[in-house]
């Protein structure tokens, strides 16, 4: 089971160092530890995991830093293997495992020096644990070593920053040429470190994120670490929960019908970038019917990899076996949160039949359990009676029957246009598709209405309205062709039954 997280972010003006706050919550955490505390700092190549190590390491005072790029298995091993290094094959792992273990006993140990210009580890030096020893490496935060790392921080950042600093680093410190750089940045952390690596993310204490100005700030941190010691986050940072806007993304598919994860990932980014703090996975908009368990599994993966927020999950209308198994699915790969529709088929359920199946999702969910409703398409609605006998942490509700929100600890209304006024009665937040493409008119469309600025809020809920309009007959076929026109190449394609806007009646 992956470790939840409480997602942080900046508040307006803020600029804090991330070390400095890091280190106060060691601090906190391990202050009556008296053995070495392990901490470990992983995630891809070019996130900047070595400069925040060194400067954690110095705001700790009493701290050593244990760079783990010196168990590298030599050069000619990994190049005669076609490996790189995030591979398990290409590091030491039962020597990084053998002196952790020494070093938490307080130890020292004889640590390789790996040699850049030979390609190989030739000699060793003494290395003495300090207070704190603090690991830099991307396999830092691998499976191997859980049990021996007291903490665990996984940097992150989108691709393309990841890709100009290791391009950039590559051609000056190591003499690559551009193609060889980009080339060893595909196959390492596009193609190794996302089949071996990025799930450490989903075990991490704590997420740091790097935007494309390189600069570092804390995305998340484990619940318990926060309820504990949030004071310290207070100055700087807002928590995030679930309430607001939530997005339900579109799910892109290229030429072929295939999900096109590369389009996925620029969307997603394009979200946060532009203000979005939450976003729902395999959705009705997202096409969830008409995607394979597989495609939604890896939906939720790279989402939780590349989105810095909170993620739903939906996991409902399909059959209750299936069902629970995307919760699972949920539960493992780092979803804040759940979303269910009741079943789809048939049409004119008993309420006690879907309070069945709701309790049967609610009780092996282990984060918040939504409802969602959406009678139009799934020909079963949600009452209060079904909302008073199912435990559950709020509903989401495109019919907009704002006489449930009585019925439910919170209300998020379904609707690009109708914001304002559920709110004003209450509701936690509203879930809007149009967002997709227009996240920023959105993003403060929440702003306004969470500060309760009345005045600009109803303002803002007519340019609000008079955007949505223009997508509310041709749903998510015209959707995307809108997003397209925001982001270059995003494709249009959509899965049958559903037919492009620029191919009516084909």
């Amino acid at each position: 089971m992956s470790k939840h997280k409480t997602h942080v972010a900046l508040k307006n003006g803020s600029r804090h160092a991330p070390e400095q706050v890091v280190a106060e919550l060691l601090r906190a955490r391990f202050g009556a530890s008296t053995a070495p505390v392990l901490v470990a700092v992983g995630g891809p190549g070019g996130t900047g995991k070595t400069t925040f190590a060194k400067a954690l390491a110095e705001r700790l005072s009493d701290a050593v830093v244990a760079r783990l790029d010196d168990y590298k298995t030599s050069r000619a091993f990994r190049a005669e293997r076609g490996i790189y290094g995030p591979h398990p094959e290409a590091n030491k792992l039962e020597l990084i495992r053998e002196h952790l273990a020494a070093l938490k006993m307080g130890r020292s140990v004889q640590k390789p020096v790996y040699d850049k210009a030979t390609g190989e580890a030739e000699r060793v030096e003494e290395f003495t644990p300090a207070r704190f020893v603090v690991l830099d490496g991307e396999v830092s935060t691998y499976a191997d070593f859980r049990e021996l790392v007291d903490f665990s921080i996984f940097i992150d950042s989108d691709w393309k920053t990841q890709l100009a600093t290791r391009v950039e680093r590559d051609i000056e410190a190591r003499g690559y040429d551009r193609e060889k750089a980009i080339a060893t940045f595909l196959q390492s952390n596009l193609r190794e470190f996302a089949e071996h690596g990025a799930e450490s993310k989903a075990w991490a204490d704590a997420h740091l994120y790097r935007d494309a100005e390189y600069h570092l700030e804390i995305e998340s941190v484990e619940d318990a670490l926060f309820q504990a010691h949030g004071s310290l986050f207070a100055a700087d940072y807002a928590e995030v929960g679930i309430k607001g806007l939530i997005v339900p993304v579109l799910t892109p598919f290229d030429a072929s019908g295939a999900v096109d994860e590369s389009a996925f990932i620029r969307h997603v980014e394009f979200l946060a970038l532009h203000g979005v703090h939450r976003i729902m996975v395999n959705g009705t908009t997202a096409e969830f019917f008409s995607l394979l368990p597989e495609e939604r599994k890896a939906l939720l993966k790279t989402a939780r990899r590349y989105f810095p927020g909170v993620i739903v999950a939906h996991v409902g209308g399909l059959g209750l076996k299936q069902n629970l198994t995307e919760l699972k699915w949920a539960n493992d790969f780092g979803a804040d949160a759940v979303a269910a529709l009741p079943p789809i088929y048939p049409a004119g359920l008993s309420e006690a039949g879907i309070v069945d199946y709701f309790t049967a999702l609610e009780a092996a969910a282990e984060i918040p359990f939504i409802l969602y409703n959406f009678p139009k398409h799934a020909g079963n609605a949600i009452t209060p009676e079904i909302l008073k006998a199912v435990p559950h942490y709020a509903i989401k509700d495109s019919a907009q029957n704002l006489a449930l929100m009585e019925h439910t600890p919170r209300y998020f209304v379904g609707s690009s246009t109708n914001v304002y006024a559920p709110i004003q009665q209450g509701a936690a937040g509203f879930v809007a598709a149009t967002a997709n493409v227009r996240p920023e008119l959105y993003a403060a469309m929440e702003m306004l209405a969470v500060a309760a600025k009345v005045e600009e809020a109803a303002v803002m809920q007519q340019e609000v309205k008079a955007y949505s309009a223009r997508f509310s007959a041709g749903g998510v076929p015209m959707l995307k062709q809108a997003l397209a026109r925001k982001l270059a190449d995003y494709p249009i394609h959509v899965r049958c039954p559903l037919l492009r806007p620029d191919l009516p009646g084909k």
